[in-house]
Formats: structure tokens, sequence, C-alpha cells
């Protein structure tokens, strides 16, 4: 096979992919909101009557409380956690772009306590 016919090849199988992916959305689409609905009418009796869970003859329905932390304000967070020291409320993990600029200007070598991998992998761009 030519490199050509590979590329043309993989663009076609990414296109139709693609568009499978969309219809397959679209098609369960309705089933999403008829769910939706039954989670909200689930929610609604859990709240009113003060259960938690339900166990029926079909399975199980329960209610958990789920929970997110984003940061609002970058600055006044990291201040907030400097002056109490509380560094428990950060989680740490290395800036990618940040270490291929350390790795740039120090000849290829790492902060320590650093792993850095590296994989050649292949993308396909269509032709404009």
């Amino acid at each position: 096979m030519k490199l050509s016919e590979a590329v043309s090849l993989y663009i076609r199988l990414r296109d139709r992919k693609a568009a499978m992916k969309k219809e397959f959305e679209v098609s369960i689409a309705p089933l999403n909101e008829k769910m939706d609905k039954l989670e909200a009418k689930l929610l609604e009796v859990f709240n009113t009557t003060g259960m938690e869970s339900v166990r029926t003859e079909f399975g199980t329905a329960y209610s958990t409380v789920r929970s997110s932390a984003t940061v609002a304000d970058r600055d006044s967070f990291i201040s907030y956690v400097r002056s109490h020291d509380d560094w428990a409320l950060l989680e740490v993990r290395p800036a990618k772009l940040a270490i291929e600029e350390f790795r740039a200007a120090n000849d290829g070598g790492l902060p320590p306590g650093i792993n850095f991998t590296e994989e050649r992998v292949v993308n396909v761009r269509r032709a404009a």
C-alpha cells in the first residue's frame, strides 16, 4: 500500500468513526433525556421523604453527593495556603510545559524527583 493510500484510508476511517459517534450520540439522546427525568424524579422523592436509597425487585436506587473543587482566584488561594502553611489543600503535579522548558535549558536534565517520557506517535492531518 502506498503511503498516500494509507493516509487517505486513515482519514476516511476517522471521518466514518466521527460520523458513527455522532449518530450514536443522537440515537441515545432520547434515552439520556428519559433517564435524566427518572433520576430527577427519584431525587425529588428522596429529598421529600428523607430517604437515601430504595431497594426494589429490579434493583436499588441510591443517592450520593458529588463534589467538585475548582480555583476561582488562584492568587488568593495560594496566599491562603502559604499564610496558613496548609499545603494539604494542594495536589502536586509537574507542569509538562515547564518541565520541557527546563529540559531544553538544562541539556535534557530534569529537576529532582521527576520522571519524563516521550513517545513518537503518528498523527494524520487532512489536506486543505
